[in-house]
């Protein structure tokens, strides 16, 4: 049997509030094997989505933190990388695409430019060809005329663009592992 992408174990994450601490995610475990698709189902506020911001070093702490657990991917346990290192696998390898893509794009840099950063920053393209490939993924992802909607801001897209443009940088650098929280 051939060893999974990413496994979780034992996965409990916890935030202090002021009414005390808030166990968000209690002992999650799961294997995640190449070509596989893995549904995670579960009430509004179940952790789901902390769960996913964990394993990428995404959650704030404090309040937050990681009680217990590992997340191993290619032999590296994700729970325990140093900030820099999880920066490289972090829209490189993984990639997230984030429920409300209008928090996640940044509203006073065009949506181009900012795919194209994400391709420059992981070394996937530079200059002029980041721009082209940032062109190729808005069409990919249903983006009618790519070339002028690559210099518009968040806000001149449309809910289901901005959707599409974060799948597209999700995309960008063809992760080993895409997850859309």
């Amino acid at each position: 049997m051939p060893e999974p992408v990413l496994s979780i174990r034992d996965l409990t994450v916890e935030f202090d509030t002021d009414d005390g601490i808030v166990r968000a995610v209690t002992g999650v475990s799961y294997d995640l094997y190449g070509g596989e698709t893995l549904g995670i189902v579960g009430e509004s506020g179940s952790g789901k989505s902390v769960s996913t911001m964990s394993l990428l070093g995404l959650i704030p702490r404090p309040p937050g933190r990681i009680v217990s657990g590992e997340a191993t991917f290619e032999g590296r346990d994700l729970l325990t990388l140093r900030p820099r290192e999880l920066r490289r696998i972090r829209g490189g390898d993984i990639s997230l695409i984030f429920q409300d893509p209008l928090t996640s794009l940044n509203p006073v840099l065009k949506v181009g430019h900012q795919l194209a950063e994400t391709l420059e920053v992981h070394g996937t393209a530079r200059d002029g060809a980041a721009r082209t490939r940032a062109i190729e993924l808005l069409d990919t992802v249903g983006i009618p005329n790519p070339e002028q909607r690559y210099d518009q801001y968040p806000h001149e897209f449309s809910g289901g663009m901005r959707q599409r443009a974060m799948i597209a940088m999700a995309m960008a650098n063809q992760p080993k592992i895409l997850i859309a929280d």
